[in-house]
């Protein structure tokens, strides 16, 4: 008998031990940070974690009042940061997939896919995404197992079905003959009321955003990016039945008449963006939309060889918005457009979304307007300005870590090594 006592004592100090370490104070240490709102690096830094969330964030001299008994994670010469935002992904969506593979595609088998990709997003640094169009519910699926923690993965608001006219960019019958039509869920909706019903069958599933196409797209048949696919009349039910039950909208719109017109429907985001003037720029600043730009999804698409094997008059239509991205980009810079950082990751690999911001430093944003981008101002557009975003007390502890200054070299943010979400570390590549 004295043996399985003694493995009891043993085993209730070990237990012990591991509850004591689960409520120790913990404190991450670095040699600067960006704090996401401020517009400085500052530093050095001890944040001191409240459980998932910052208590305290010393600076300088009050470094020296961190708890002595806490468990600190120094990251050395790091520069400390926000977890990163991405407003515009596609968590399960696979590059370059041809028409086959999305008729031999379950929602089992795209969950699975999703999973990895949420993995791939979270260990880039992204710690919270706006999920713009999913496939059969495996957005919702996804971002209910993260937040249950049964997956690792950013935060995720979802957008379930994105809404499409008949034939329009987000009609997934539109590569198929009338008699093979796809029969599954999705989002084609036409005139006022299907619009309202849709748009209430989406919060019903679980939306946390709604999405419609205002404008035809780039990897869509049969359309053009710069026509105008729902009416102004269609754009404005979506809006006001959204904001009804407390959701943001947000637009795909490239063409110009189709972003005029979800401006005046009342969107909080447009998509793309991608052939803006500056008329409608001041009238976006006044009304106070977003501006989320996926500068580098038309360059990935254009890469010599084509790799994702774009037919040619897709080719061609990304050749098109490739053309007017960049100067719409400078359009909304130079006219005080808010500008929230998004990419549209899931057309190109999940994970590789922080190439993103050399292109807004190249056309014209400096470094710290680009991560601002992804930090505090991204955090305000999605309406998380109080959870996310900032390195402040409150918010969650959602921390990345790179081994440069990002305010030097940019590319810096695609090679991050160090990422914490909710006060748990999910990456630690620090020293390679």
């Amino acid at each position: 008998m004295r043996i399985p006592r003694l493995l009891f004592v043993a085993l209730s100090l070990l237990l012990a031990g591991f509850t004591g370490a689960r409520g120790a104070t913990v404190c991450v240490k670095a040699a600067r940070m960006i704090d996401g709102r401020s517009g400085q690096t500052v530093g050095p830094v001890v944040v001191v974690l409240d459980g998932e969330r910052i208590g305290r964030v010393l600076l300088g001299p009050q470094v020296s009042q961190a708890p002595q008994d806490a468990r600190t994670i120094d990251l050395g010469d790091a520069t400390l940061l926000p977890g990163l935002i991405d407003c515009h992904t596609h968590l399960s969506t696979e590059p370059g997939q041809t028409v086959a593979d999305k008729v031999k595609l379950t929602p089992a088998r795209a969950a699975i896919r999703a999973v990895n990709h949420a993995r791939a997003t979270l260990e880039a640094g992204f710690t919270t995404v706006r999920d713009v169009g999913g496939y059969e519910l495996v957005d919702v699926a996804l971002r209910n197992a993260i937040n249950a923690g049964e997956v690792p993965g950013p935060r995720m608001q979802v957008a379930v079905f994105a809404l499409s006219i008949t034939g329009g960019h987000g009609d997934p019958n539109n590569e198929f003959p009338y008699f093979d039509h796809f029969g599954g869920m999705n989002g084609v909706a036409d005139g006022p009321e299907e619009v309202r019903k849709k748009v209430r069958f989406d919060i019903q599933q679980g939306a946390d955003v709604i999405k419609f196409m205002a404008t035809g797209g780039v990897l869509s048949t049969g359309d053009s990016p710069g026509a105008e696919q729902f009416s102004f009349e269609e754009m404005q039910v979506a809006v006001d039945e959204a904001r009804r039950a407390g959701r943001f909208t947000a637009a795909h719109a490239h063409g110009t008449q189709g972003i005029l017109d979800a401006v005046r429907a009342g969107v909080r985001s447009i998509e793309h963006c991608s052939y803006l003037t500056p008329e409608i720029a001041r009238l976006m600043k006044q009304k106070g939309t977003w501006d989320v730009p996926t500068r580098y999804v038309p360059e990935s698409l254009l890469v010599p060889g084509n790799p994702m094997h774009l037919t040619a008059d897709r080719l061609a239509k990304a050749r098109d918005v490739a053309q007017h991205t960049s100067e719409s980009f400078k359009v909304a810079l130079r006219e005080g457009v808010n500008i929230a950082f998004g990419t549209d990751a899931g057309v190109f690999p999940h994970g590789t979304q922080a190439r993103e911001f050399a292109i807004y430093v190249r056309d014209g944003m400096t470094p710290m307007q680009a991560i601002q981008t992804a930090t505090g101002r991204a955090a305000g557009m999605i309406g998380w300005q109080d959870q996310v975003g900032t390195i402040e007390p409150g918010r969650y502890a959602d921390l990345i870590a790179v081994a440069g200054d990002p305010l030097k070299d940019i590319t810096e943010l695609e090679r991050v090594k160090w990422v914490m979400k909710g006060g748990a570390v999910f990456k630690d590549q620090q020293g390679k």
